[in-house]
């Protein structure tokens, strides 16, 4: 009876990280992040033999899993369930996980269930990005959970199995996202070097070990195949590239932690690495997870001293440490209502208390989940009147669209042929569109247009420049010229 009941509870709570990933989407049908529109392009092009693999070819495995899916089902319509689904798999492998790290503990249950709880309670946003949307790093974040939890557990039962597990993850994620491997690198060699067995075992097996070579070689040669560099230069390169320097990102903001996760969560977080702490035995089995948000916090603390981030960048930086809360924050509450029990014998009360307070946390943790900054705020590339104009013009041949750089980043994505002058970003000469709709003039307009080599215009609102009108349907006009 207890187990139905835990099931019915983990299916309830499972369709609730769905619905609360998802409702970015309940007024919007399409993508919603330019990086979205950017990997959905990238795709098509691999479908259609336009791949370029210098640049974009460091996250080609991911462009080739959209592609798969683009043979399925449309991949415009269809990205919007994609964040919630993905963020499910999330939270369903770290449940396990937790669950399995916990299993000596008398409530691993509950300490697995408040870790996903915890973990969808991490902030989206357009600057940091996250679960509401589907780019190349939350398609990383199940295969983080599992290699840094195979690995530590690999080393610390001394299992080859688990290890190479593990290994078999980070070279799977290296053409996907190889930061989602670079940021771990040095929390996973201290924790291999923080115990005299473990030193001891790398030392005797160190033919095994070896193997851990094949990262960098493997990261190396596909880095060098996709910039057609000699080794030597690729090396070189790479050194100066894993500095990222301030101006990486699009936006480049002193973000606050509390545009990530909430303020109860730090706290008990701070409670949970506590826990760990105040005892041998707890420190040795949940070390890993101290260190991992440890190593991201001097990382942080290093960017924001020297305008440099070491191997991953700031903002990425900043999601790692907040994905490798949950666990602590979920420990936390759980010695929170052991210390409740131990003090309250009656059992009755005790359990009143233990759950006003969790109703209290809950209502912390997800009561500013919808507040964002001005500046980062969630926006709408295309609405359904734009996706309908562009489904139009996608009967027609392969040509070049001048359209604002709002809609031109979804009008390779939906017509899968036609080409935009530029994009918001990623694409083309942005400062051409601006030129193109800030003019009055039609002689201006026409010099653009021949420049560029324009056959069609997409614009919502009337152009008076003497072109054939083709299209014109709720504000959205298409001129063939």
């Amino acid at each position: 009876m207890k187990f139905t009941k835990k099931k019915i509870l983990t299916l309830i709570i499972l369709i609730i990280i769905f619905l609360i990933v998802y409702s970015p989407h309940l007024n919007n049908p399409f993508p919603i992040h330019i990086d979205e529109y950017h990997h959905i392009t990238e795709a098509i092009k691999l479908k259609n033999g336009e791949y370029i693999l210098k640049g974009t070819g460091v996250e080609l495995g991911f462009h080739f899993f959209l592609l798969i899916i683009s043979y399925l089902t449309n991949l415009t319509l269809t990205y919007k369930f994609l964040p919630a689904i993905w963020a499910l798999i999330s939270a369903i492998t770290l449940f396990y996980i937790v669950k399995f790290k916990t299993k000596n503990l008398k409530n691993s249950y509950l300490i697995a269930i408040f870790s996903i709880i915890f973990f969808v309670s991490i902030k989206s946003n357009t600057n940091i990005t996250g679960l509401w949307f589907f780019t190349p790093l939350t398609f990383s974040i199940p295969f983080i959970f599992l290699y840094i939890y195979l690995f530590s557990e690999g080393i610390q039962k001394q299992n080859k199995k688990l290890i190479t597990a593990s290994l078999i993850i980070i070279v799977f994620l290296i053409p996907i996202h190889s930061i989602s491997v670079l940021f771990a690198i040095p929390f996973l060699i201290i924790y291999s070097l923080s115990n005299t067995n473990y030193i001891n075992y790398l030392k005797r097996e160190y033919k095994f070990f070896s193997i851990f070579i094949a990262v960098p070689i493997l990261g190396i040669l596909l880095y060098s195949q996709i910039m057609d560099l000699t080794i030597i230069n690729s090396i070189k390169l790479l050194l100066v590239q894993l500095q990222f320097k301030q101006g990486w990102g699009v936006l480049e903001l002193k973000n606050s932690f509390l545009e990530l996760y909430s303020p109860i969560g730090y706290i008990l977080a701070i409670m949970g690495f506590l826990y760990i702490i105040s005892s041998r035995t707890k420190f040795k089995k949940y070390l890993i997870y101290i260190l991992w948000p440890i190593t991201l916090l001097a990382y942080i603390l290093i960017f924001r001293l020297t305008g440099i981030s070491p191997l991953s960048p700031y903002q990425r930086n900043l999601y790692y440490f907040a994905i490798s809360l949950p666990f602590l924050s979920s420990l936390g509450l759980y010695s929170i209502i052991k210390i409740i029990k131990i003090k309250i014998s009656n059992k009755t009360f005790y359990k009143t208390i233990s759950l006003i307070l969790i109703i209290a946390i809950l209502i912390l943790t997800f009561q500013s989940y919808y507040k964002i900054p001005e500046n980062i705020r969630l926006y709408k590339t295309i609405d359904n009147n734009n996706y309908q104009a562009l489904q139009f013009l996608s009967q027609f041949p392969p040509s070049k669209v001048m359209a604002t750089a709002k809609i031109s980043t979804a009008i390779f994505p939906i017509t899968n042929k036609h080409k935009p002058v530029a994009t918001l970003f990623f694409y083309g000469d942005r400062q051409q569109v601006e030129n193109f709709f800030r003019s009055t003039d039609c002689q201006t307009k026409n010099q653009i247009i021949t420049q560029n080599k324009v056959s069609y215009i997409l614009s919502e609102k009337p152009i008076n420049c003497n072109w054939e009108i083709i299209y014109n349907k709720n504000n959205n006009i298409i001129y063939k010229v």
